[in-house]
This record gives structure tokens, sequence and C-alpha cells, in this order.
């Protein structure tokens, strides 16, 4: 199985990058290739609601000239999608929230019984990392993942959050986590 980690942490040494990392060698430990792709590297512009990305529904395609294609089509050549990103502001930061924005274009016939997705069937899964408790500061990541995702009508293989990222025990819990990431990605 080949995956795809995006990162949208702006820190690619990061505690988001080190649970991306340890997720790698679990899933190479079982024989699978796992690449990661830092949004940062990329030009990714917030979308625009012109509504454009509907003027071929055979591929994403969107009238801003950016790195969005070129991510998009790495996704589509992936069996499965890690999307991991710290948590900012009570939600996603701006380097992978432009980036979420943008998988509009992947809708197809959108409002009509018929819609449905680019990507419909693309495995994906959520990491998200905080340095506070999930309550009251993390707990709206994993259903803004879902919401737009099931419309995406992809196939939601888990949502994982790892608190408290200063806490001296947090790379045993990344581990923990990381290891069952790789079991719902697989599963």
């Amino acid at each position: 199985m080949k995956i795809l980690a995006i990162s949208g942490s702006p820190r690619k040494n990061g505690k988001t990058a080190e649970v991306i990392t340890i997720l790698k060698d679990s899933l190479a430990g079982r024989g699978h290739e796992t690449e990661t792709l830092f949004l940062d590297d990329f030009s990714v512009k917030g979308c625009i609601a012109c509504n454009g990305c509907f003027a071929d529904k055979n591929k994403p395609y969107c009238v801003q000239h950016d790195d969005a294609q070129i991510l998009f089509d790495r996704i589509e050549k992936a069996d499965a999608v890690v999307y991991a990103s710290p948590v900012y502001a009570f939600s996603f930061p701006a380097q992978i929230k432009a980036f979420l924005d943008r998988h509009y274009c992947l809708v197809t016939n959108p409002g009509l019984p018929s819609q449905s997705s680019l990507f419909a069937g693309k495995k994906v899964l959520m990491l998200a990392t905080c340095c506070d408790p999930v309550e009251n500061n993390a707990e709206l990541v994993p259903v803004i993942f879902e919401r737009l995702f099931r419309r995406l009508k992809c196939e939601v293989a888990g949502k994982f959050i790892v608190e408290s990222s200063y806490a001296p025990d947090f790379s045993q819990r990344a581990r923990l986590t990381a290891n069952a990431m790789a079991t719902a990605l697989l599963g």
C-alpha cells in the first residue's frame, strides 16, 4: 500500500512530524511505502469561491495557478492519505486550512442527488497534535475533518489526536497513536 502523509505544520521537526515519522517507520516495518509532503514547501492559495473548478468534472481543476494540482495528483496516486496538523486557535492552521478548502474542486454535481467526488472511496485519516488537552481545545477538529471527507465520499479510516504535546510522556503516547493509526490504515 502507498500512503501519503500531508503535513500542515510549519515545523518540519515539530510534534506533528514526530508522530508522522513513527507512523512511517511502523508502516515500513509492515512492508508499506509512505511519503510525507509538507504544505509549507508548496504554494496553495485560498479558495476564491468562483466555481470555476466545475469546468472539468473529470479531474481536480482550479482557475488559480498554484501547487494545489500537484498535491491532488499525488493524492490520486496514493492508496491512503494522512492529513496531519497541529491545532492552532482551536482549528487547523492556515497552511492546511487553505488546502482543505481547495478540496471543493473534487465535488461533482454539487447540490444534486448525484453529487459525488473525484476521490470517492479514497481512504483518509486525520492526525492532530495539540499542546493542551483535547477538551475545550481540539474537539472540533475531527468534526470538521469528518464532515469534509464524508461530503467527498472518502473512507475515513480514523481521527487521532495526540494531546499535551509538551508533556514528558508525549513520545510514548505518539508511538501508541502512530501504531493505532497504522492499524486503522491497513485494517
